[in-house]
């Protein structure tokens, strides 16, 4: 009888074998890997300090307020409502730095990312500036729309909006590129980027509209900017780790077919500029090839039938070996012997 001791240890072991399953077959991208923990602190960080506004803003600063709770929750000069504004926009920064990334890796050319780049800069600065706007913030705390700090957020929105929608479309037409151009080397509808290519487009698709949503409600001053601003940070995780776990899931993909077998493995979006492209930018690619000799060997069979011949019979002459001969087409000799039938003889 299986005693809990035992059933203890077994589906601890189980569960450990499940855990590190394939791990070891696993490349893993240590950069990737930080900036989804530090989305994941950051996200996990700016919930807590919503938590915190809504328990100050209901329960212990905001009743006591002049104004109540839609006092404390209009100050923008709120330690909470800055610290969230700066979770945000380090998150912002984290996300469009990745995507930056990725663009280059992919077009392995500093040009092709200029603009985002340059656009980079400016989000940075704007980010820098709304939440020093926010944090010494006056007579106009209790409006959010005011000059001083609407003209530094209208700034991050549109900056991150341009930034991340700029590289997503360069990454995309890249893979797009790179998927065409091998589709006359591969048998099959679709290549081994296509859900990557998918995952990108989607991602950004999403992102994309959720700022474009945030920055309209902004400019139309509706205080549903708001719960934009509070979902973007869930958002921002979301579209990030697509794209990585679409990537394992293609990397994991295995084709197998009758006879030999073909595995497609995806490993980074490395893979997706061929080595010889790259070579060919740099001006390195050796397009010189050696040409070599082919020996074939045909071997060919001549087969005839024996017989005697006369002299004076010069239309039944016959081909006549010993035994099966073979030799390389071209070189064959064939030895013909001119014995003529006699009238009464049979071929």
């Amino acid at each position: 009888m299986l005693t809990l001791r035992g059933a203890g240890i077994i589906s601890t072991c189980l569960e450990g074998i499940l855990y590190v399953r394939n791990r070891n077959r696993r490349r893993l991208n240590y950069g990737m890997l930080a900036a989804s923990c530090a989305l994941l602190v950051l996200s996990t960080a700016e919930m807590g300090v919503n938590i915190a506004r809504v328990y100050q803003g209901f329960l212990t600063i905001g009743p006591g307020l002049p104004g109540g709770p839609e006092q404390y929750f209009a100050d923008v000069s709120q330690p909470t409502f800055v610290t969230k504004s700066a979770l945000y926009c380090l998150q912002t920064l984290i996300l469009d730095g990745v995507v930056i990334m990725r663009t280059y890796v992919v077009w392995q050319s500093v040009y092709v990312v200029i603009l985002p780049i340059i656009g980079y800069c400016g989000l940075l600065a704007a980010t820098i500036g709304s939440n020093t706007a926010l944090a010494t913030a006056s007579t106009h705390a209790g409006d959010i729309f005011a000059t001083e700090t609407g003209r530094w957020i209208t700034a991050v929105y549109s900056l991150t909006l341009g930034t991340n929608l700029s590289s997503t479309l360069l990454l995309a037409y890249r893979i797009w590129q790179v998927t065409r151009e091998s589709a006359k080397y591969r048998s099959g509808a679709s290549g081994p980027l296509t859900p990557v290519l998918r995952a990108i487009i989607e991602s950004g698709a999403i992102y994309s509209m959720a700022i474009t949503a945030g920055l309209v409600t902004f400019l139309v001053q509706s205080n549903g900017v708001y719960i934009v601003l509070d979902i973007l940070s869930p958002i921002i995780s979301i579209v990030f780790n697509m794209i990585i776990v679409r990537i394992g899931l293609a990397s994991d993909r295995r084709i197998v077919r009758a006879g030999p077998t073909t595995v497609t493995q995806l490993s980074s979006f490395a893979a997706a500029v061929p080595a010889e492209a790259r070579a060919r930018r740099r001006g390195t690619l050796d397009t010189s090839y050696e040409l070599k000799d082919i020996t074939v060997d045909i071997t060919q069979f001549l087969e005839t039938t024996s017989g005697f011949a006369q002299d004076d019979d010069p239309e039944s002459t016959n081909l006549h070996t010993e035994s099966h001969k073979s030799a390389p087409l071209g070189n064959t000799s064939v030895s013909i012997a001119g014995n003529h039938p006699s009238d009464d003889s049979t071929p």
